[in-house]
């Protein structure tokens, strides 16, 4: 005689995890919505002070970018880079960004400084496979070269 067991122990346990992830304000396309926009919000108003940090337009790039505002993180990463230029954490989110908007004139301006600043980086970047649309452009090609010939430094 087979005994079989109840599946609906874990049923239950399904639903109740999948009840839980909703709670916890997720959407269906799986970004967080209302503890994420909280902390927007919460961080908007910090960095509208005139003594923001780097450090909190950092962490207001990284809440937009994970809720997909790519066009307002990229902004936010850049305030960053006004104080500090060579801030890695900033500086490849915001290329990130700038990829994942597709605007190829402000990706190549971006690049093009990138690779000035910090050739090593930027030939990180060019390695991501979400950069080879761009690299079947040749402006994007000899940028691209510089960074490899400036990160054997």
């Amino acid at each position: 005689m087979i005994h079989r067991r109840s599946r609906l122990p874990a049923i239950l346990m399904l639903l109740g995890l999948l009840a839980f992830g909703a709670g916890m304000g997720f959407s269906r396309n799986g970004v967080g919505t209302g503890a994420a926009e909280s902390q927007i919000a919460q961080l908007k108003m910090e960095v509208g002070k005139p003594d923001a940090k780097p450090e909190t337009w950092l962490r207001y790039g990284q809440a937009l970018q994970s809720v997909k505002r790519y066009s307002d993180a990229a902004v936010a990463y850049e305030q960053v880079l006004k104080v500090d230029p060579y801030q890695r954490d900033a500086r490849l989110a915001c290329s990130v960004c700038r990829i994942l908007l597709g605007d190829r004139e402000v990706f190549f301006r971006f690049m093009r400084e990138t690779v000035e600043l910090d050739p090593k980086l930027a030939k990180a970047i060019f390695e991501r496979p979400d950069v080879s649309g761009f690299l079947a452009e040749t402006r994007f090609q000899g940028l691209n070269r510089d960074a490899i010939a400036g990160s054997m430094d």
